[in-house]
């Protein structure tokens, strides 16, 4: 119990309540946001942003190629203010130059989906600015995070999804669709609020750190959540392929919710990652993390499951609206297995980064897209959205429980 308490005072004093309040209000503002639009757009309109969407979720982890995650593993390693801000100022040049190519690759895969639903190329440009602006978003998140500035992190947070509900509001009440994507494509642009004159100054472009070896993990942990979000959106893309716009709606709102359960852990590991990256050959340290991180939400998860079970066929209607009655088991089945994502794929697939290991979660990865894709082609035919839920969920469980070998065999051998 001491054990506990002492874990917990860490996460305070790292302004880990302020961490928390922050992801809530961004959590809550986005949900807030797909609320909004499945409410008052069309079934058809929604199902179609929905799609651009996965398909923007896929390439947004790629954002300046991973330099902007390695900027947060190595920047976490300098040793003084001056040479974080030179690692930073040499992220943000290199790192936007090879953004733009990711938004290109992400408008020409989004166009191909104009073959079977018409003209969409609206929806796809204002998503590219989406895009374009969130490589400024995850570069200023790193180095606030890098500084261990979680106060001023959290406010980003913070304003771009207040923000972003603010402007959907009003841009739905105005223009409809119209104003959705606008605001959908100017949210990441708020947090420029943040951004410091002297990292946009020309400086010394001279390291400390092995570049070969620093943009070897940048990579690698780009192609893991590239591979990563396309195992979050493969379902989306199966669906729009094998069903129909209309499923996409049903199946978007089913999901949202359990989906949304990652806040929880992710606040912890938001929080305490810099700690883990320093601390890395830490076996006591290690362990100790995830002892207590076990003690925390092994009895959250045990609670949510009994809560969904009782309000499972309830939710759905009262939150998106009675057209979308019908999905509890779809609801139930998605938040099963993100409550296993919780216990195990959340928390390690973390500390492998944090570790320096990005490349074990690309592999990983890889073996869970081949699992999903080849559920899913072949339970959707026969299950529907209903086929979705269960390959994702697997293919999640397998994440989980192989990156939890890999850790616990790493920290037997430090």
């Amino acid at each position: 119990m001491k054990e506990l308490i002492r874990f917990i005072k860490e996460f305070v004093r790292n302004n880990g309540l302020f961490v928390f309040s922050a992801i809530l209000i961004s959590k809550v503002s986005l949900l807030a946001i797909n609320i909004i639009a499945a409410r008052w757009i069309s079934i058809e309109d929604y199902g179609m942003v929905s799609l651009v969407f996965s398909t923007f979720a896929i390439f947004a982890p790629l954002t300046g190629w991973g330099s902007y995650q390695g900027l947060l593993r190595y920047g976490v390693l300098e040793q003084d203010q001056f040479s974080k801000d030179r690692l930073s100022r040499y992220v943000l040049k290199k790192g936007f130059f090879n953004h733009l190519s990711i938004v290109l690759l992400f408008v020409i895969a989004s166009y191909l989906y104009t073959l079977k639903y018409g003209n969409i190329v609206l929806i796809i440009a204002l998503f590219g600015v989406r895009l374009l602006g969130y490589y400024f978003q995850n570069f200023l998140e790193s180095y606030y995070r890098i500084c261990y500035d979680n106060r001023t992190f959290s406010w980003i947070t913070i304003l771009t999804g207040l923000g972003g509900l603010l402007l959907t509001i009003i841009g739905i009440h105005y223009w409809g669709l119209l104003g959705y994507l606008m605001a959908m494509a100017l949210m990441p642009w708020l947090s420029m609020i943040f951004m410091k004159k002297h990292l946009i100054q020309a400086g010394s472009s001279t390291l400390s750190l092995n570049l070969n070896e620093f943009r070897s993990y940048s990579i690698h942990a780009g192609i893991t959540y590239f591979i990563s979000d396309i195992l979050f959106s493969m379902d989306f893309l199966l669906i729009g392929f094998l069903l129909n716009e209309d499923s996409l709606a049903y199946y978007k709102t089913a999901i949202i919710l359990p989906m949304n359960l990652a806040i929880l852990p992710q606040i912890f590991v938001q929080t305490d990652y810099p700690k883990l990256a320093q601390n890395f050959k830490n076996k006591q340290y290690l362990s100790y993390y995830i002892k207590n991180y076990y003690k925390i939400f092994i009895p959250l998860g045990c609670l949510i499951l009994l809560v969904g079970y009782l309000i499972k066929d309830d939710i759905i209607p009262l939150v998106f609206g009675r057209q979308y009655q019908g999905e509890g088991a779809v609801f139930f089945i998605m938040l099963i297995f993100m409550v296993g994502n919780m216990w195990m794929r959340n928390l390690y697939g973390n500390l492998t980064s944090a570790i320096g290991k990005a490349n074990w979660n690309t592999y990983v990865s890889v073996g869970a897209v081949l699992i999903i894709l080849a559920l899913g082609l072949w339970l959707i035919p026969l299950l529907g959205i209903k086929g979705a839920a269960i390959g994702m969920g697997v293919a999640f469980t397998f994440t989980g429980i192989t990156t939890m070998i890999l850790i616990h065999r790493y920290i037997r051998n430090l």
